[in-house]
């Protein structure tokens, strides 16, 4: 079935409107209790399905939108679609093709030891892989999709606590064990999910690899919507307690609780205290508010030099301002053409190399041209090659098929784009709504906005447009503090001439008086570069609230890889593309 047909079996009355076909009322809310009308389009072109009513707000494949109302969409037989934008490409999973057997001797006596019944095993298909080992099998649907291993027995000093079958789809162990009249009940480890089990708690279900690898997230978001409530029965380590905490902001769709014991995990706690214990914990949970007051005293005391940050990348910035840190909005300004959106695609690609994933929106840059900027800063200047342009007498710039793809094989899943080709009278609304969604459901912590005067408001007029900034900045510094990532924001200056300051920045003064830090990028004339050392770019700190620092750095600009980079140093930084990967899973050790 192509979109038409399912326009005209599903969405009548609709008109088209260019690339998308807008019912009179959404599918799915029916325009809720007052009937809003043309609410929902779907895109031709991208196969996409929004409803854009807040209430609603669904947003599915074409695919998934036939699915749900019982029909099959025809596969994507090109490469590409008609406006040249890439069809999406989504991370393809095997599986399994090992079979499970049934547990042996070994397998059995050892999971008897850790209090685990024969039933609980059988519930959730726990298996035996022949050579002592035992075998985890993550199901969907009745058909195994991930599969993973552990010794059946104590672990020895250097030992691997646990592996993986490869290219499996790591979804939450024991889904298909659960049913949605009851709370979900996330655990650390598979063990301990069937000790939650053994002492009663429904629905027990672990993470596929440990508390650092959050990608079930979004393969289980679909399915976790049928739970009103999420428990998160954590290890009493530091990384059991990080990932309470990280799943807690990220799940906060949900109401939260959080289950305190006193043992190593739920394993232990069965084993040395009995199913009492392990139930009697889960029925004390304390739900973690979304919002309210807290007691002073209960706050645990700021490490300042372990707040989660990002680098620059710029050593002599980075020491000025320790870092871009979590839960803060930062503003950048400059005259246009001086560099702003050079300098933070670059700021972009340095958190990527730090493990961290990214969103940005760019108002003024079509998709594939900002994708072909963060290329050439991501190759390097030795990775770019050129040809001539002799219509225009210039030389184009780009990056080898080969390493383009290792490039992009490094960032995939890692560098969000907000698709700017859905802008409406309400985008920033819809700009917030994606940020939220990246920030819960694909766990990016680093965001852009490019800039503050091509977004575009529901209600705006000459009177009340720097109060609709102002607004947004709010909107970003809370969105940053809620769910503890950085801003970069980009907001030009008002036409003046001399040196940028705070009060420079165009619109409301609110703008400025809210952001943690303000920085400036400014060209360097001919003259003013002897002064600097050579410099091409100067890189000002207007405001800088945890530190109070104010300083100037000098930086040169290579224009073939569209770097910004310390002239002491040069232009030789290597990212994570260039890099051996290594796929060890490290799934931390347990008392057994």
């Amino acid at each position: 079935m192509e979109p038409k047909d399912f326009a005209d079996r599903h969405l009548q009355p609709y008109t088209i409107k260019g690339d998308e076909i807008i019912p009179e009322y959404c599918p799915y809310c029916k325009g809720g209790i007052h009937h809003d009308k043309r609410t929902a389009a779907l895109n031709i072109e991208k196969r996409v399905f929004v409803c854009k009513r807040g209430t609603c707000g669904k947003t599915v494949t074409f695919t998934q939108l036939c699915k749900d109302f019982g029909e099959q969409a025809n596969p994507i037989n090109k490469d590409t679609f008609s406006n040249g934008y890439s069809a999406p490409a989504p991370k393809q999973y095997k599986k399994p093709e090992v079979k499970v057997a049934q547990p042996g001797k070994q397998v059995s006596d050892y999971l008897a030891l850790r209090k685990i019944s024969e039933s609980t095993m059988a519930l959730y298909g726990v298996g035996d892989d022949g050579n002592g080992n035992i075998m985890f099998p993550f199901t969907e649907d009745g058909e195994i999709v991930f599969i993973k291993y552990r010794p059946a027995h104590k672990l020895k000093d250097g030992e691997r606590k646990a592996w993986r079958e490869k290219d499996g789809k790591p979804i939450l162990f024991g889904m298909d064990t659960c049913i949605s009249e009851f709370p979900l009940c996330i655990f650390e480890g598979e063990i301990d999910a069937m000790s939650g089990r053994e002492s009663g708690i429904p629905n027990s279900v672990s993470v596929p690899s440990g508390c650092e690898d959050m990608t079930w997230i979004d393969l289980c978001w679909d399915w976790m919507k049928q739970f009103k409530s999420i428990y998160l029965y954590g290890d009493n380590d530091e990384g059991g307690q990080r990932m309470i905490e990280t799943l807690s902001k990220r799940l906060s769709d949900w109401r939260i609780f959080r289950v305190a014991h006193e043992c190593k995990d739920a394993n232990e706690l069965l084993w040395r205290k009995g199913k009492g214990a392990v139930r009697k914990a889960y029925d004390n949970a304390m739900e973690i508010p979304a919002f309210g007051l807290i007691n002073l005293a209960n706050i645990k005391p700021l490490d300042v030099a372990h707040i989660p940050r990002t680098l620059s990348g710029v050593k002599d910035f980075d020491r000025e301002i320790g870092g871009f840190l979590d839960g803060e909005l930062s503003i950048w300004t400059g005259k246009r053409g001086e560099g702003k959106s050079t300098f933070l695609g670059q700021l972009l690609i340095e958190a990527v190399d730090q493990d961290r994933i990214v969103c940005a929106y760019s108002g003024e840059l079509r998709a594939d041209r900002f994708q072909y900027w963060i290329n050439l800063q991501a190759a390097g200047k030795q990775c770019i090659g050129s040809y001539r342009d002799d219509a225009a007498d210039r030389d184009i710039y780009y990056v080898d098929p080969s390493i383009l793809s290792k490039i992009k094989e490094w960032y995939s899943g890692k560098f969000w784009l907000y698709d700017n080709r859905i802008a409406g009278a309400n985008e920033i609304e819809n700009i917030l709504k994606a940020f939220e969604t990246a920030a819960k459901r694909y766990g990016c912590k680093i965001f852009m906005v490019d800039n503050l005067m091509t977004c575009r408001y529901s209600t705006v007029n000459d009177q009340n447009y720097y109060r609709m900034q102002s607004g947004l900045v709010g909107d970003l510094v809370s969105f940053a503090k809620t769910l503890d990532v950085h801003v970069h924001l980009v907001a030009h200056p008002r036409k003046e001439s001399g040196e940028l300051e705070n009060d420079s920045i165009s619109g409301s003064g609110d703008i400025t008086n809210r952001a943690d830090n303000v920085f400036s990028l400014c060209k360097l004339s001919e003259t003013e570069k002897a002064k600097y050392g050579g410099a091409d770019v100067i890189l000002q700190i207007l405001k800088n609230r945890n530190e109070g620092r104010k300083a100037k750095i000098g930086m040169n600009y290579d224009p073939v890889s569209r770097r910004l980079y310390m002239p002491s140093i040069g232009n030789i930084k290597m990212y994570g593309w260039q890099k051996t990967d290594d796929e060890f899973y490290d799934m931390g050790e347990g008392e057994f």
